[in-house]
Protein backbone atom coordinates (compact mmCIF):
# COMPACT_ATOMS: atom_id res chain seq x y z
CA UNK A 1 0.00 0.00 0.00
CA UNK A 2 1.44 3.36 -0.99
CA UNK A 3 1.92 6.76 1.13
CA UNK A 4 -1.08 8.29 -0.08
CA UNK A 5 -3.15 5.00 0.62
CA UNK A 6 -1.77 4.65 4.49
CA UNK A 7 -2.68 8.27 4.84
CA UNK A 8 -6.35 7.61 3.43
CA UNK A 9 -6.73 4.61 5.87
CA UNK A 10 -5.59 6.60 9.06
CA UNK A 11 -7.73 9.68 8.40
CA UNK A 12 -10.49 7.43 8.12
CA UNK A 13 -9.95 6.01 11.07
CA UNK A 14 -9.84 8.98 13.07
CA UNK A 15 -12.94 11.23 11.40
CA UNK A 16 -16.48 10.11 10.45
CA UNK A 17 -16.08 12.80 7.92
CA UNK A 18 -14.31 10.51 5.62
CA UNK A 19 -16.85 7.61 5.57
CA UNK A 20 -19.51 9.95 5.04
CA UNK A 21 -22.08 9.50 2.53
CA UNK A 22 -22.88 12.36 0.02
CA UNK A 23 -26.50 12.75 -1.87
CA UNK A 24 -28.42 16.09 -3.12
CA UNK A 25 -31.52 17.40 -2.76
CA UNK A 26 -32.73 19.59 -5.68
CA UNK A 27 -29.66 22.64 -5.27
CA UNK A 28 -28.25 21.63 -1.15
CA UNK A 29 -25.66 19.16 -1.08
CA UNK A 30 -25.99 16.58 1.91
CA UNK A 31 -23.32 14.22 3.92
CA UNK A 32 -24.58 12.26 6.75
CA UNK A 33 -22.57 10.09 8.36
CA UNK A 34 -20.84 9.18 11.86
CA UNK A 35 -19.93 6.03 13.81
CA UNK A 36 -20.76 3.30 15.75
CA UNK A 37 -18.25 3.16 18.96
CA UNK A 38 -18.46 0.39 21.52
CA UNK A 39 -15.81 0.28 24.46
CA UNK A 40 -14.83 -1.72 27.46
CA UNK A 41 -12.74 -0.26 30.00
CA UNK A 42 -10.88 -1.37 33.12
CA UNK A 43 -9.92 1.24 35.51
CA UNK A 44 -8.23 1.31 38.80
CA UNK A 45 -8.63 4.49 40.92
CA UNK A 46 -5.59 4.49 43.34
CA UNK A 47 -7.37 6.77 46.36
CA UNK A 48 -10.85 6.45 46.53
CA UNK A 49 -14.47 5.38 44.85
CA UNK A 50 -16.07 6.76 41.82
CA UNK A 51 -19.12 6.93 40.77
CA UNK A 52 -20.47 5.41 37.11
CA UNK A 53 -20.00 8.13 34.55
CA UNK A 54 -17.89 10.82 32.84
CA UNK A 55 -15.16 10.20 34.96
CA UNK A 56 -15.53 6.16 34.00
CA UNK A 57 -16.66 6.50 30.55
CA UNK A 58 -13.80 8.56 29.86
CA UNK A 59 -10.71 10.29 31.18
CA UNK A 60 -11.57 13.21 33.65
CA UNK A 61 -8.55 14.44 35.31
CA UNK A 62 -10.07 16.74 38.04
CA UNK A 63 -12.05 13.10 39.17
CA UNK A 64 -9.05 11.13 40.01
CA UNK A 65 -9.28 10.35 43.70
CA UNK A 66 -6.36 11.62 46.00
CA UNK A 67 -5.05 10.54 49.35
CA UNK A 68 -7.49 10.77 52.19
CA UNK A 69 -10.49 10.17 49.86
CA UNK A 70 -13.33 8.00 51.47
CA UNK A 71 -12.96 4.21 50.41
CA UNK A 72 -9.12 3.24 49.47
CA UNK A 73 -8.67 2.02 46.02
CA UNK A 74 -11.07 0.94 43.67
CA UNK A 75 -11.13 -0.92 40.28
CA UNK A 76 -14.58 -1.43 37.85
CA UNK A 77 -14.78 -2.94 34.39
CA UNK A 78 -17.78 -0.57 32.05
CA UNK A 79 -18.92 -1.17 28.86
CA UNK A 80 -20.83 1.61 26.58
CA UNK A 81 -21.62 2.61 22.92
CA UNK A 82 -22.33 5.96 24.11
CA UNK A 83 -19.62 7.45 21.87
CA UNK A 84 -21.45 6.53 19.12
CA UNK A 85 -21.81 10.22 16.74
CA UNK A 86 -24.01 11.09 13.70
CA UNK A 87 -23.74 14.39 12.11
CA UNK A 88 -25.98 16.03 8.87
CA UNK A 89 -24.06 18.18 6.87
CA UNK A 90 -25.37 20.63 4.21
CA UNK A 91 -23.84 22.95 1.25
CA UNK A 92 -25.89 25.18 -1.50
CA UNK A 93 -25.39 28.22 -3.22
CA UNK A 94 -28.53 30.77 -3.06
CA UNK A 95 -28.24 34.38 -4.91
CA UNK A 96 -24.57 34.32 -4.76
CA UNK A 97 -24.12 33.42 -1.16
CA UNK A 98 -22.36 29.90 -0.14
CA UNK A 99 -24.47 28.69 2.74
CA UNK A 100 -23.73 25.64 4.65
CA UNK A 101 -25.10 24.47 8.21
CA UNK A 102 -23.78 21.28 10.27
CA UNK A 103 -25.72 19.51 13.16
CA UNK A 104 -23.34 16.67 14.85
CA UNK A 105 -24.85 14.76 18.20
CA UNK A 106 -23.61 11.65 20.03
CA UNK A 107 -24.90 9.88 23.29
CA UNK A 108 -22.44 10.44 25.87
CA UNK A 109 -22.64 14.12 26.25
CA UNK A 110 -26.06 13.80 27.79
CA UNK A 111 -26.69 10.58 29.74
CA UNK A 112 -30.30 11.75 31.25
CA UNK A 113 -31.67 8.54 33.14
CA UNK A 114 -30.07 5.96 31.16
CA UNK A 115 -28.94 3.12 33.60
CA UNK A 116 -26.96 -0.05 33.10
CA UNK A 117 -29.74 -2.09 34.93
CA UNK A 118 -32.03 -2.77 32.06
CA UNK A 119 -31.95 -0.87 28.82
CA UNK A 120 -28.51 1.10 28.83
CA UNK A 121 -30.42 3.60 27.24
CA UNK A 122 -28.72 7.27 26.59
CA UNK A 123 -30.33 10.64 25.50
CA UNK A 124 -28.82 12.35 22.19
CA UNK A 125 -26.31 15.22 23.09
CA UNK A 126 -25.84 18.41 20.70
CA UNK A 127 -22.16 18.59 20.28
CA UNK A 128 -22.06 20.70 17.56
CA UNK A 129 -24.61 22.90 15.66
CA UNK A 130 -23.89 26.19 13.07
CA UNK A 131 -24.82 27.67 10.21
CA UNK A 132 -21.84 28.94 7.58
CA UNK A 133 -22.46 32.49 5.23
CA UNK A 134 -19.32 32.70 3.06
CA UNK A 135 -16.61 33.01 5.17
CA UNK A 136 -18.80 33.50 8.47
CA UNK A 137 -19.42 30.80 10.65
CA UNK A 138 -22.30 31.23 13.44
CA UNK A 139 -23.61 28.72 15.90
CA UNK A 140 -22.11 26.10 18.07
CA UNK A 141 -18.57 24.82 17.34
CA UNK A 142 -14.95 24.37 18.85
CA UNK A 143 -13.32 27.20 20.29
CA UNK A 144 -11.06 29.08 18.11
CA UNK A 145 -8.47 28.58 20.78
CA UNK A 146 -8.06 25.51 20.01
CA UNK A 147 -6.27 23.30 16.65
CA UNK A 148 -7.79 20.15 15.39
CA UNK A 149 -5.19 19.28 13.26
CA UNK A 150 -2.94 18.77 16.67
CA UNK A 151 -5.81 15.80 17.17
CA UNK A 152 -3.72 12.73 17.91
CA UNK A 153 -5.77 8.93 17.36
CA UNK A 154 -6.31 7.96 20.59
CA UNK A 155 -9.64 5.80 22.14
CA UNK A 156 -10.40 8.02 24.53
CA UNK A 157 -13.88 9.87 23.83
CA UNK A 158 -12.05 13.27 24.28
CA UNK A 159 -9.66 12.22 21.95
CA UNK A 160 -7.17 15.26 22.79
CA UNK A 161 -4.64 14.00 26.02
CA UNK A 162 -7.47 15.85 28.13
CA UNK A 163 -5.17 17.26 30.92
CA UNK A 164 -2.94 19.24 27.74
CA UNK A 165 -4.90 20.86 25.78
CA UNK A 166 -8.19 23.27 25.25
CA UNK A 167 -11.12 21.79 25.09
CA UNK A 168 -14.21 23.76 24.41
CA UNK A 169 -16.94 23.49 22.26
CA UNK A 170 -19.57 26.78 22.66
CA UNK A 171 -21.59 29.10 20.84
CA UNK A 172 -19.77 31.38 18.65
CA UNK A 173 -19.60 33.80 15.86
CA UNK A 174 -16.37 32.90 13.79
CA UNK A 175 -14.97 34.93 10.47
CA UNK A 176 -12.43 33.32 8.36
CA UNK A 177 -10.07 34.21 5.53
CA UNK A 178 -7.33 32.66 4.21
CA UNK A 179 -5.01 30.53 7.12
CA UNK A 180 -6.52 33.60 9.92
CA UNK A 181 -9.56 32.53 12.12
CA UNK A 182 -11.34 35.52 14.83
CA UNK A 183 -14.11 34.92 16.55
CA UNK A 184 -16.43 36.10 19.53
CA UNK A 185 -17.66 33.49 21.94
CA UNK A 186 -19.82 32.37 24.85
CA UNK A 187 -18.70 33.64 28.19
CA UNK A 188 -18.34 31.85 31.03
CA UNK A 189 -16.31 32.43 34.61
CA UNK A 190 -15.43 29.97 36.74
CA UNK A 191 -14.41 30.70 40.57
CA UNK A 192 -13.08 28.59 43.26
CA UNK A 193 -14.77 29.06 46.27
CA UNK A 194 -12.81 29.59 49.94
CA UNK A 195 -13.65 25.83 50.47
CA UNK A 196 -12.21 24.52 46.98
CA UNK A 197 -15.59 24.40 45.14
CA UNK A 198 -16.10 25.21 41.65
CA UNK A 199 -18.74 28.60 41.42
CA UNK A 200 -19.89 29.04 37.90
CA UNK A 201 -20.82 32.61 37.45
CA UNK A 202 -22.82 33.17 34.17
CA UNK A 203 -22.59 36.95 34.70
CA UNK A 204 -20.41 37.93 32.16
CA UNK A 205 -21.43 40.98 30.22
CA UNK A 206 -18.78 40.60 27.25
CA UNK A 207 -17.96 37.92 25.03
CA UNK A 208 -14.36 36.11 25.24
CA UNK A 209 -12.67 37.01 21.77
CA UNK A 210 -9.99 34.85 20.29
CA UNK A 211 -8.08 35.00 17.14
CA UNK A 212 -5.60 32.42 15.41
CA UNK A 213 -3.78 31.61 12.45
CA UNK A 214 -2.92 28.74 10.83
CA UNK A 215 -0.02 28.06 8.58
CA UNK A 216 1.98 25.52 6.80
CA UNK A 217 6.04 25.33 6.81
CA UNK A 218 7.75 22.11 4.88
CA UNK A 219 4.89 19.79 5.38
CA UNK A 220 3.88 20.56 8.79
CA UNK A 221 0.92 22.25 9.78
CA UNK A 222 0.94 24.62 13.02
CA UNK A 223 -1.20 27.13 14.75
CA UNK A 224 -1.16 29.68 16.98
CA UNK A 225 -3.90 30.82 18.86
CA UNK A 226 -4.71 33.62 21.75
CA UNK A 227 -7.74 34.32 23.60
CA UNK A 228 -9.04 37.26 25.71
CA UNK A 229 -11.60 36.98 28.07
CA UNK A 230 -13.68 39.21 31.49
CA UNK A 231 -13.81 37.51 33.97
CA UNK A 232 -16.98 38.47 36.66
CA UNK A 233 -19.08 37.51 39.39
CA UNK A 234 -21.07 39.72 40.93
CA UNK A 235 -20.05 41.20 44.04
CA UNK A 236 -16.51 40.80 43.22
CA UNK A 237 -15.95 42.99 40.00
CA UNK A 238 -14.34 41.54 37.29
CA UNK A 239 -11.10 40.49 35.58
CA UNK A 240 -9.05 40.09 32.31
CA UNK A 241 -8.15 36.66 31.34
CA UNK A 242 -6.05 35.80 28.33
CA UNK A 243 -3.94 33.27 27.06
CA UNK A 244 -2.24 31.70 24.36
CA UNK A 245 -1.97 28.45 22.31
CA UNK A 246 1.15 26.81 19.79
CA UNK A 247 -0.43 23.33 18.42
CA UNK A 248 1.20 21.87 15.41
CA UNK A 249 1.72 18.47 13.09
CA UNK A 250 4.89 17.34 11.73
CA UNK A 251 4.86 14.08 9.11
CA UNK A 252 7.86 11.85 10.18
CA UNK A 253 7.57 9.99 6.81
CA UNK A 254 4.60 7.90 7.18
CA UNK A 255 4.59 8.71 10.86
CA UNK A 256 3.96 12.14 12.70
CA UNK A 257 4.74 14.28 15.99
CA UNK A 258 1.55 16.37 17.15
CA UNK A 259 1.53 18.72 20.18
CA UNK A 260 0.01 21.81 21.90
CA UNK A 261 1.19 24.05 24.25
CA UNK A 262 -1.25 26.20 26.25
CA UNK A 263 -0.78 29.22 28.72
CA UNK A 264 -2.34 32.02 30.07
CA UNK A 265 -4.23 34.01 33.15
CA UNK A 266 -7.87 33.60 33.99
CA UNK A 267 -8.11 29.91 31.16
CA UNK A 268 -8.94 27.89 33.40
CA UNK A 269 -11.99 26.48 31.91
CA UNK A 270 -10.24 26.74 28.34
CA UNK A 271 -8.03 23.61 29.13
CA UNK A 272 -8.27 20.37 30.83
CA UNK A 273 -11.48 20.69 30.45
CA UNK A 274 -11.79 23.10 33.72
CA UNK A 275 -9.78 21.02 36.05
CA UNK A 276 -8.71 24.18 37.59
CA UNK A 277 -10.61 27.16 37.02
CA UNK A 278 -10.12 30.81 36.48
CA UNK A 279 -10.26 32.79 39.55
CA UNK A 280 -10.66 33.31 43.38
CA UNK A 281 -12.14 36.19 45.42
CA UNK A 282 -9.21 37.66 47.02
CA UNK A 283 -9.37 39.32 50.66
CA UNK A 284 -10.39 42.59 49.19
CA UNK A 285 -13.50 41.04 47.41
CA UNK A 286 -12.10 40.94 44.11
CA UNK A 287 -11.85 38.13 41.65
CA UNK A 288 -7.80 37.84 40.90
CA UNK A 289 -6.84 35.34 38.01
CA UNK A 290 -4.67 32.13 38.33
CA UNK A 291 -2.51 30.91 36.13
CA UNK A 292 -2.45 27.93 34.19
CA UNK A 293 -0.23 25.95 32.07
CA UNK A 294 -0.66 22.39 29.64
CA UNK A 295 1.03 20.76 26.94
CA UNK A 296 0.82 17.40 25.06
CA UNK A 297 3.02 15.27 23.07
CA UNK A 298 1.61 12.67 20.66
CA UNK A 299 3.74 10.24 18.51
CA UNK A 300 2.07 8.34 16.06
CA UNK A 301 3.86 5.39 14.06
CA UNK A 302 2.51 3.56 11.06
CA UNK A 303 3.75 -0.65 11.61
CA UNK A 304 2.49 -1.67 8.56
CA UNK A 305 -0.27 -0.81 6.30
CA UNK A 306 -3.36 -1.68 8.83
CA UNK A 307 -1.59 -1.45 11.94
CA UNK A 308 -0.30 1.56 13.95
CA UNK A 309 0.36 3.15 17.47
CA UNK A 310 0.00 6.51 19.17
CA UNK A 311 1.98 7.47 22.33
CA UNK A 312 1.38 10.37 24.30
CA UNK A 313 2.87 12.30 26.96
CA UNK A 314 0.48 14.99 28.67
CA UNK A 315 0.73 17.32 31.65
CA UNK A 316 -0.97 20.02 33.63
CA UNK A 317 -0.07 22.87 35.97
CA UNK A 318 -2.02 25.61 38.35
CA UNK A 319 -0.02 28.46 40.38
CA UNK A 320 -3.57 28.64 43.05
CA UNK A 321 -3.17 31.38 45.90
CA UNK A 322 -4.17 28.81 48.48
CA UNK A 323 -5.47 31.45 51.05
CA UNK A 324 -8.01 31.93 48.55
CA UNK A 325 -9.06 28.59 47.47
CA UNK A 326 -8.16 26.16 50.07
CA UNK A 327 -5.38 23.64 49.52
CA UNK A 328 -7.68 20.66 47.92
CA UNK A 329 -7.80 22.05 44.60
CA UNK A 330 -5.48 20.33 41.42
CA UNK A 331 -1.97 21.74 41.43
CA UNK A 332 -0.85 19.36 38.47
CA UNK A 333 -1.94 16.02 36.64
CA UNK A 334 0.69 14.30 33.92
CA UNK A 335 -0.53 11.29 32.01
CA UNK A 336 0.81 9.19 29.54
CA UNK A 337 -0.89 6.74 27.01
CA UNK A 338 0.14 4.22 24.61
CA UNK A 339 -2.40 2.22 21.98
CA UNK A 340 -2.06 -0.56 19.36
CA UNK A 341 -4.59 0.02 16.66
CA UNK A 342 -5.82 -2.44 13.56
CA UNK A 343 -7.70 -1.49 10.57
CA UNK A 344 -8.61 -4.53 8.13
CA UNK A 345 -10.77 -1.91 6.26
CA UNK A 346 -10.42 1.98 6.16
CA UNK A 347 -13.93 1.87 7.56
CA UNK A 348 -12.95 -0.62 10.57
CA UNK A 349 -10.99 0.43 13.68
CA UNK A 350 -10.20 -2.23 16.61
CA UNK A 351 -7.83 -1.44 19.53
CA UNK A 352 -6.43 -1.14 23.06
CA UNK A 353 -4.91 1.53 24.56
CA UNK A 354 -3.52 1.88 28.05
CA UNK A 355 -3.69 5.27 30.42
CA UNK A 356 -1.55 6.19 33.41
CA UNK A 357 -2.63 9.52 35.06
CA UNK A 358 -1.48 11.32 38.18
CA UNK A 359 -2.78 13.97 40.06
CA UNK A 360 -1.77 16.17 43.14
CA UNK A 361 -3.82 18.77 44.89
CA UNK A 362 -2.12 21.49 46.80
CA UNK A 363 -1.67 20.17 50.04
CA UNK A 364 0.77 17.53 48.69
CA UNK A 365 -2.29 14.78 48.33
CA UNK A 366 -1.85 13.03 45.30
CA UNK A 367 -3.43 9.77 43.19
CA UNK A 368 -3.48 7.95 40.41
CA UNK A 369 -5.79 6.51 37.23
CA UNK A 370 -4.81 3.05 35.45
CA UNK A 371 -7.30 2.35 32.75
CA UNK A 372 -7.00 -0.36 30.00
CA UNK A 373 -9.67 0.26 27.05
CA UNK A 374 -10.79 -2.15 24.34
CA UNK A 375 -12.93 -0.56 21.75
CA UNK A 376 -14.83 -1.18 17.68
CA UNK A 377 -15.24 1.40 15.43
CA UNK A 378 -17.65 1.14 12.34
CA UNK A 379 -17.41 4.65 10.43
CA UNK A 380 -19.79 5.59 8.11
Amino acid sequence: MNKTAIAALAAAAMSPMAQAVDFKLGDTNLTLGGYIKVDAMYSRFSEGSVAQGSARDFYVPGAIPVAGAAGGSSSYFDMHAKETRLFLKTDTVVDGYKLGSYIEADFIVNPGAGNERVTNAYNVGLRRAYITIDNFLVGQDWSTFQNLVALPETLDFVAFPTDGTPFVRQPLVRYTVGGFDVSIENPETTVTSAAGAQVATDQNTMPDASARYRFEAGGAQFSVASVVRQLKQDGAGSDIGYGLSFAGKIPLGRDDIRFTVSGGDGIGRYIAINTVNDAAVDASGDLEAFSAYAAFLAYRHMWSDKWRSTATVSMLRADHDVALTGDTVTESVNSASLNLLYSPVPKLTLGVEYRHAEREVESGADGNLDRLQVAAKYAF
